[in-house]
Order: C-alpha cells, then sequence, then structure tokens
C-alpha cells in the first residue's frame, strides 16, 4: 500500500508491547499518533482524550479498546494501532485522531473495525501479524 492515503500508517503501529495495565496501552496507543502530521497540534488534541472517549469493544474474542478524540487540531483522520501481550492473552488498541467535522466516516471506519474485531479468525491474523506493515496492511484491506 506505500504511496496511497492509509488511515493506518505502520509507523503508527506497536506490537508485542508490554504494559502493566489497560490504562498504559492506551497511553502508549495514543502517544503513537504525537508526531503524526495530520494533527497540527499535539497540544490542543490532547485533551479531547479521556475516559469517556475509551471504551471496551465487546463481543471482541481478542481483546479490544478503542479510543478516539475529536478536535480541530486534526486536518485529517488518523489511526494508531497497539498489539498488547496482557496475561489474558493478546489484545488490542486503537487510538483514532479525528477531525471536528468527520462524523460520518469515523462512524464507518469504528464499524467496520468492530466487525473486523468480532471475526476470530481476523483477530488471529493480527494477533501472529509478523511486522507492523502486515499489521497495517491487512487491517487497511478490511476496515476500508
Amino acid at each position: 500500500m506505500s504511496g496511497e492515503k492509509r488511515l493506518l500508517d505502520p509507523a503508527r503501529v506497536r506490537l508485542d508491547v508490554s504494559a502493566d495495565s489497560r490504562d498504559s496501552a492506551v497511553e502508549a496507543a495514543v502517544s503513537l499518533l504525537r508526531d503524526d502530521p495530520r494533527i497540527t497540534s499535539w497540544d490542543e488534541f490532547r485533551p479531547w482524550i479521556g475516559p469517556k472517549q475509551v471504551m471496551d469493544l465487546e463481543g471482541s474474542g481478542g481483546g479490544v479498546v478503542l479510543v478516539h478524540g475529536r478536535s480541530a487540531a486534526v486536518k485529517d483522520m488518523a489511526l494508531s494501532a497497539l498489539r498488547w501481550n496482557s496475561p489474558a492473552g493478546p489484545r488490542f488498541v486503537f487510538a483514532f485522531a479525528i477531525p471536528s467535522a468527520m462524523t460520518e466516516q469515523y462512524l464507518r471506519k469504528v464499524g467496520a473495525l468492530a466487525r473486523t474485531c468480532r471475526d476470530e479468525r481476523k483477530v488471529a491474523a493480527l494477533a501472529s501479524a509478523a511486522t507492523a506493515e502486515d499489521f497495517a496492511d491487512t487491517l487497511e484491506e478490511w476496515i476500508a
């Protein structure tokens, strides 16, 4: 997918992260967005992610956490992803940065991501992705 406009840049993917809690895994996923060029001001964007913007996706066999922040400091939607090795097995954290006016597109992507994470075969493929590029390419294909 090189050269194409991507929602999930492999530079924003971390695999096999060790985190001592869900909250520290969430913070690690959010911090992957820090230098994304689609965010014009980290200081303006970051306060838009708080406890109400973090949710566990029910019905996902692999344990999925979705995080989002919507701000005028975001010029185009961006996504980061983290595969966290928790004591219960692999979990995933996906963090979205969303422009203030991009509600419909965001809801479509979150819906596609939720459907993906409820499919055991797809979760297994993400859990076994060997590289950030493989993870990003696979996920991009499924949520396009």
